[in-house]
């Protein structure tokens, strides 16, 4: 019996996430380290270990592609365009909960500090906006 589309629509997306977290980290493993702006990810596997790590997430993948033709699993289509801007949209929304009247309930901040605060968020989200119309322009 074959699964119905809700069923393979479920399976897709579990998979689809198992796939996504492989890719994140392939990536992590093939560096010493990885250094971005707040995250700093030393490798600790030895050479022996990455090389069988790596050998292991082919073969997961090498699954999910069995699994895919096996049960007919759909291949989504993404639409970039639209991901940058519900992403954007998230992240603004994200960056007004950080406002200084906001964080206030965290505890105390002097007005400069508030100040300098608001500022540069409010920058950052005009960059951030300028990344969503650049995306919309065609």
């Amino acid at each position: 019996m074959a699964l119905n589309s809700d069923q393979k629509r479920f399976l897709a997306a579990a998979l689809t996430e198992l796939e996504e977290h492989l890719l994140r980290f392939e990536r992590l493993l093939q560096a010493d380290e990885t250094v971005t702006i707040f995250r700093k990810i030393p490798n600790p596997f030895s050479p022996e270990q990455r090389a069988k790590l790596l050998e292991l997430i082919e073969e997961v993948k090498g699954q999910l592609r069995a699994m895919r033709e096996a049960f007919c699993l759909p291949t989504e289509i993404v639409d970039l365009r639209w991901q940058l801007t519900v992403t954007l949209l998230h992240i603004a929304t994200t960056l007004e909960e950080c406002q200084s009247r906001r964080i206030k309930s965290f505890g105390e901040l002097d007005n400069e500090t508030a100040k300098q605060l608001d500022n540069r968020l409010q920058s950052l989200t005009a960059l951030v906006d300028a990344i969503g119309q650049a995306a919309k322009n065609r």
